[in-house]
């Protein structure tokens, strides 16, 4: 295929998916037609080279939907054509040109935690097959993440392929933002079922919707009933982390384009940091803290000032966005049908405080028991298997248990997490699972620190996409004391193509490939 064709090709089967996910989506087409989508996706696979085949996998990922089928309710698309994608890549490098698989200290890390985490489910889980499928999803999107580190070579690939997730980014936040002006017509209980009983279905099968139609994350309770935004996520949380991908990424993607683009690409930014403030996530809105002192010390220290000056923007343009909340507040509650539910931002925010909070109160309780559970069970329970530590009743298998309704949050025990990732981690995978996990980021955040270090005076693309993945890390970390929102799959996959293309950068590149 010629390369101006296949684009036009990823053009055409965008739209195409777009359009059907629509369709079935309001009911008019029925959700057989997800398997047309998976085989018309799989064909371009196998006749596209590697790395358009990679570009059309990450403009696609807002198009994965659940495939219809009797025995795996929540298989997604994704799963079969990231296995199939990684086959044919090794297939066609490794085995037929000889390619030399690299690995580096974090990726030997983490390839550890994982084998750790197998053998903690194995020896120690209650339910080992729930824990290998856990552990199975995580390496089927390891294996893109592989894939990607290897087939992106240069500079013109790197940026391409960043412009890509931006335009994924973008249609994921696009959507959220249709999800809320569809709530100015119809009332909250309309949109509620609604929603759970098409979108949801379409894209996490039935067993999730009929979850949500009872208990979901969709609303905050603050004295009145409030509608986040979450888009075609499964929460309004891993929404949240959508945004601030699209917030970072916008930015770094400023340093290599024109300044027409520039200016588009400042308008999304914007949308994308009142997306943020509207998803209503409390964990991601104090993440923020950590890029933001970050930048602040660069800026005293005179560290890749042009950088620092630029991505303080998104920063301020979110904390403007929450000055001017109430105005916000009034006019959503103005425009929405019915007017039964209020927003109200900032009394949200200041919630991160108040201990007495039924959600907070919630997590430290939750967060007391995780932590008295892992002081006896120091080498972990298994992956997928965090149920099992606030229930003890070992006459109940894996069915019973994980469909048994939690009071305090009203959602089946398979839903329920420790509400913090470092907790969660800890009460599967044990104290080594957990340090293998820290190591991880300490040795990644200790190669961009020596990266950076050495291009502190090189503001190009290459460095700046580096130095934007240095924030997106603090925030998520800091983040990650509060929610266990990593770990969805969507959000897993824009973080380890961005560790994918950082890889490339700080470990491929040449030099001369470094200057504009």
């Amino acid at each position: 295929m010629k390369k101006f064709s296949v684009n036009f090709i990823i053009l055409v089967l965008v739209i195409w998916q777009f359009f059907s996910v629509l369709l079935m989506a309001i009911g008019n087409w029925p959700v057989e037609v997800v398997w047309v989508n998976l085989f018309i996706s799989l064909i371009f696979l196998l006749l596209a080279d590697n790395f358009h085949s990679l570009l059309f996998l990450i403009v696609s990922i807002p198009f994965y939907a659940a495939i219809p089928n009797g025995r795996f309710d929540s298989l997604s698309t994704w799963r079969i054509l990231f296995a199939v994608f990684f086959v044919k890549w090794f297939f066609q490098e490794i085995i037929l040109k000889k390619q030399k698989l690299r690995f580096y200290l974090w990726d030997k890390i983490l390839g550890i935690f994982l084998a750790w985490s197998v053998f903690a489910t194995l020896a120690f889980g209650r339910f080992r097959f729930q824990g290998l499928k856990q552990i199975l999803f995580l390496l089927n999107i390891y294996i893109f993440y592989l894939a990607a580190a290897h087939i992106i070579k240069d500079r013109a690939q790197i940026i391409k392929t960043v412009k890509f997730v931006v335009y994924t980014l973008t249609i994921i936040i696009a959507l959220g933002f249709a999800q809320l002006f569809f709530t100015f017509f119809v009332n909250l209980d309309t949109f509620w079922v609604y929603w759970a009983s098409f979108i949801s279905r379409l894209y996490y099968g039935n067993y999730f919707y009929s979850v949500a139609l009872v208990s979901n994350s969709w609303f905050s309770y603050n004295g009145t009933r409030g509608l986040r935004m979450f888009s075609i996520m499964p929460d309004s949380q891993s929404f949240s982390y959508i945004c601030l991908f699209g917030v970072c990424l916008g930015t770094a993607l400023t340093f290599t384009v024109s300044k027409k683009v520039q200016g588009w690409l400042w308008r999304g930014i914007r949308c994308a940091a009142l997306a943020l403030m509207l998803s209503g996530t409390r964990a991601v809105w104090v993440g923020m803290a950590a890029p933001f002192a970050a930048l602040i010390a660069a800026f005293r220290n005179n560290f890749m000032k042009p950088a620092v000056k630029k991505f303080f923007w998104p920063f301020l343009i979110v904390i403007i966005l929450f000055s001017i909340s109430p105005l916000f507040n009034k006019g959503l509650e103005y425009l929405r049908a019915g007017g039964r539910f209020k927003e109200n931002f900032l009394e949200r925010a200041k919630s991160v405080y108040d201990l007495n909070d039924i959600s907070n109160a919630g997590r430290i309780a939750i967060w007391k028991s995780s932590l008295a559970f892992s002081l006896r069970h120091p080498l972990g329970v298994g992956m997928a298997n965090f149920l099992t530590s606030q229930n003890q009743n070992s006459l109940q298998n894996y069915q019973e248990l994980s469909t048994q309704v939690n009071k305090r949050y009203n959602l089946p025990a398979r839903y329920v997490s420790a509400h913090s990732l470092y907790l969660q981690i800890l009460v599967e995978t044990g104290l080594i699972g957990l340090l293998l996990f820290l190591c991880f980021f300490a040795y990644l955040l200790k190669d961009i620190w020596v990266f950076l270090k050495k291009n502190k005076n090189n503001c190009n693309f290459p460095v700046v996409f580096v130095f934007q993945f240095c924030l997106v890390l603090l925030w998520i970390l800091l983040a990650g004391i509060f929610d266990v929102t990593l770990f969805n799959d969507k959000i897993l996959m824009f973080f380890l193509l961005m560790l994918a293309i950082t890889r490339v950068i700080i470990k491929g590149l040449p030099e001369s490939e470094m200057q504009d």
